[in-house]
């Protein structure tokens, strides 16, 4: 039997979604504006990046085929951390990977420090 999702929001929630889409709809334009920038910060890669898709410039390339793209879903601006595979000389998304909200987005920023220091008893 299907799941039925909770469609409410808080209103801090939706608070933080509007800065959110202000805020990269300015950076956007910025970018725009300014010189284009080398793909990959510079650095010759044999992965071709992935062709641009939803409302972002360019997929962040993180290495080994996992990009970081910030696109919208039904008016949601989700932040795609994902695998993607080369087919028929194009790269895809695939499977493998997670879609954080704004929200999520924002607990994983601020949980940093403690992860950081986790990685550091090992």
């Amino acid at each position: 039997m299907p799941k039925k999702e909770n469609l409410t929001s808080s209103d801090s929630d939706s608070e933080n979604e509007k800065k959110l889409k202000a805020k990269l709809r300015k950076d956007q334009s910025r970018k725009r504006k300014s010189e284009p920038e080398v793909q990959n910060s510079g650095k010759r890669s044999n992965v071709p990046t992935p062709e641009v898709g939803g409302n972002s410039n360019e997929k962040i390339h993180l290495g080994k085929m996992k990009f970081i793209d910030v696109r919208t879903f039904k008016d949601k601006i989700l932040i795609d951390i994902r695998e993607h595979y080369q087919k028929d000389g194009e790269i895809k998304p695939g499977k493998k990977g997670i879609s954080l909200s704004t929200e999520q987005w924002e607990k994983l920023k601020m949980s940093m420090e403690e992860v950081d220091s986790r990685i550091q008893q090992f």
